[in-house]
């Protein structure tokens, strides 16, 4: 039996993981295509195999298929959110969400990140949002790590300590 490590293709059916994954979240059609019982599973076999044939790998769209000839669909969002995390992990990826009250611009962020590999030792993959509630600052999270150096934080711990 063939698998992705031995085909040597686990970058390509992660990129296929994501795509799975962020299409039944923000895909309403998609996502009731899938978990609706009134469609048969030969339907949904072939609505994704016209959706995904050319899209995705074909160890993924064999995936699927299996997935569906079992009726476990409805677990493919949670399947490939797995998948990518086994993925990071065998690859020594971490990543890393920072909340800014401006927004960050490319060679910041990039700074960031390049102490954060540094830091930690691993590939951090940084993404970021702009709050501007902050006021000023920002909100660094890794995992179930927080570090928050925004000034409303600053500004209500001083109340907190003035109040008391």
């Amino acid at each position: 039996m063939m698998t992705g490590a031995d085909n040597q293709c686990l970058d390509a059916l992660k990129a296929d993981m994501d795509l799975i994954g962020t299409t039944i979240r923000e895909n309403f059609v998609f996502r009731q295509v899938l978990v609706n019982p009134i469609i048969k599973t030969q339907q949904k076999r072939l609505v994704m195999s016209t959706l995904l044939d050319k899209r995705v790998h074909p160890l993924t769209l064999n995936f699927i298929n299996l997935i569906i000839r079992n009726r476990r669909e409805i677990l493919l969002a949670d399947i490939s959110r797995v998948f990518i995390k086994l993925y990071e992990k065998s690859k020594g990826i971490k990543r890393a969400h920072v909340v800014s009250a401006a927004g960050m611009d490319d060679s910041t962020k990039q700074q960031l990140q390049q102490r954060l590999n540094a830091l930690l030792q691993a590939s951090v993959q940084l993404t970021s949002e702009t709050n501007p509630d902050l006021i000023g600052g920002f909100i660094l999270r890794m995992g179930f790590q927080q570090y928050d150096a925004s000034l409303a934080s600053a500004l209500e711990r001083m109340h907190k300590t003035l109040t008391n």
